[in-house]
């Protein structure tokens, strides 16, 4: 048995645990849900998700390699920008940090256009400014600046 289907057997104990554990809380109903209600479905989709993902492991090929690290980079870029994003969400707020973020993450992906990052980036903040702010009335952290 190989680490990945180890691996996913594991989350879909763990996904079992959340089921059974929030079925003891009050699930509700769908207009009217309970405390158990969101944690039931996330385990439910942690366990679809896991054997879903169990089913479609192949073994590796003859021959095949495995990635080293250093071809698996790109993942450690996003990470750490993901680490320093919340780190500095509280001190220059969600829509400055977002947008930083976005740039950083289109260009730790590849994209080549300075031009290109920034309106991609800045339209997207201003789309989540409109509809959650705006509409949902949804209120994000400040930050020092205000912003």
């Amino acid at each position: 048995m190989n680490l990945d289907r180890l691996v996913l057997i594991l989350f879909v104990i763990l996904g079992g645990g959340v089921v059974i554990l929030s079925a003891r809380l009050s699930l509700g109903n769908l207009h009217n849900p309970g405390p158990g209600f969101m944690p039931f479905l996330l385990g439910i989709s942690m366990v679809f998700l896991s054997v879903l993902s169990c089913l479609e492991i192949s073994p590796v090929a003859a021959g095949e390699k495995k990635k080293s690290w250093h071809e698996e980079k790109p993942i450690l870029f996003i990470f750490a920008g993901l680490i320093i994003y919340l780190s500095l969400m509280d001190l220059l707020g969600f829509y400055l940090t977002t947008f930083l973020l976005l740039g950083y993450l289109m260009k730790a992906c590849g994209e080549e256009r300075y031009r290109r990052i920034f309106w991609i980036s800045g339209a997207t903040v201003m789309v989540v400014y409109g509809v959650f702010s705006k509409i949902f009335l949804i209120p994000f952290p400040e930050g020092l600046l205000g912003i």
